[in-house]
């Protein structure tokens, strides 16, 4: 991740937006508050992403603490049209805003 000042990067804003088509850019302020400028599709794959290994992290407490039934034909059907839907929905907004 490349790194630029508050100052460097106000001066620069051009060249640090094309820089940022590629990798991250970490911009720091004097008082030491930091923020990420990145392209705006890699903030879309990480936020899906993110969205997945929450649902997995909460898929596996929800087996270590017996919150399971066994699975049949319709409740995996269900379930599969649930995350389509919960996907999709996530897409549009990104989308919109």
């Amino acid at each position: 991740m490349e790194r630029t000042s508050a100052n460097d990067f106000r001066s620069n804003l051009k060249e640090w937006m094309e820089s940022a088509r590629t990798e991250p850019i970490k911009i720091t302020r004097k008082s030491g508050e930091s923020f990420v400028l990145l392209n705006a599709d890699e903030f879309e794959k990480l936020q899906i992403e993110l969205a997945n290994l929450r649902g997995i992290s909460q898929g596996l407490s929800d087996v270590i603490q017996g919150r399971t039934r066994p699975a049949t034909d319709k409740s995996t059907d269900s379930a599969i049209e649930r995350a389509k839907e919960k996907v999709l929905g996530k897409r549009k907004k990104l989308a919109v805003g």
